[in-house]
């Protein structure tokens, strides 16, 4: 049976909230009032559309049953259980914010999955709060909207997640998300990002648990080779070069099979791309 400490401890934990997305979304008045009983920041706000008051700087719900204390003392207890959602805390009023709510948890569904840190995070939320904000979201399933936003999210800080993981992720058609992805490079002018395949070797050695020697053994490999000519069509899609990559240097640690499943690439993309490096490096 959970204590009242620990009830609370977990109510504070959830109310962290990513404000800077909802800002934009609900709130068009914002109100100095007096200060955040949780950071002491002079931030805090109210809005109509919000029931709850919410700090713009650490975002704890004012008006709530919290302790107040440093975020050190309220994570002290490391065995504390947060699996409830922070829409359990938050009292939802309008459709709007119910979406942004189911946006959110979705996010944080896949966070662990696909490595995503708080930033990254926070870089979804805003790709999605923009996407809401040109209606982007009406009418079109959630879990969709945010796999787009995962994606370009990611690309934009250049620490992306192939579409094909991302969609496995969330149980979506990767060609549904990669449509979305087209539609948001279209209306919000964002994800037109030039990857080089480099910036997928973090992500991939993460997910396969690979030590950093290999990490940096495949980095050089990729700037190595890729500027010959075996590797000038645009058409490869740089996460195929990054798998090929680090099959070659994980001395069989990995299988092609392994590294299709990572990259979300079929294996005859894996072979042609490691045929491709042992052909650069002939040249």
């Amino acid at each position: 049976m959970q204590t009242s400490d620990t009830m609370a401890s977990e109510s504070s934990h959830q109310l962290r909230l990513p404000v800077t997305a909802i800002d934009p979304i609900v709130n068009n008045k914002i109100e100095e009032i007096d200060r955040c009983p949780q950071c002491e920041c002079l931030l805090k706000f109210s809005a109509p559309e919000v029931p709850n008051q919410i700090c713009r700087s650490c975002g704890y719900v004012i008006g709530t049953e919290a302790p107040v204390g440093s975020i050190e003392e309220i994570t002290e207890n490391e065995d504390v259980e947060t699996d409830q959602s922070w829409s359990e805390f938050y009292a939802i009023t309008n459709s709007t914010e119910k979406q942004v709510a189911a946006a959110f948890e979705e996010i944080e569904s896949v966070a662990e999955d696909l490595y995503l840190t708080p930033e990254l995070r926070e870089q979804a939320a805003d790709v999605y709060a923009e996407a809401s904000r040109e209606n982007l979201t009406d009418g079109r399933p959630t879990t969709l909207v945010v796999g787009a936003a995962i994606c370009i999210g990611t690309r934009e800080v250049e620490q992306p997640r192939p579409t094909e993981r991302v969609a496995s992720k969330l149980d979506i058609d990767s060609d549904r998300i990669k449509q979305m992805i087209r539609q948001f490079q279209a209306e919000l002018t964002r994800g037109y990002v030039e990857l080089s395949p480099t910036a997928y070797v973090g992500y991939l050695c993460e997910e396969a648990a690979l030590p950093e020697q290999i990490k940096s053994q495949a980095e050089q490999l990729i700037d190595t080779v890729t500027e010959s000519e075996v590797f000038s069509n645009t058409a490869v899609h740089p996460v195929g070069i990054t798998g090929a990559a680090i099959y070659m240097v994980s001395s069989g640690e990995l299988t092609q099979r392994r590294i299709a499943t990572l990259t979300g690439v079929s294996q005859e993309t894996i072979r042609q791309r490691v045929s491709d490096f042992q052909e650069a490096m002939d040249s």
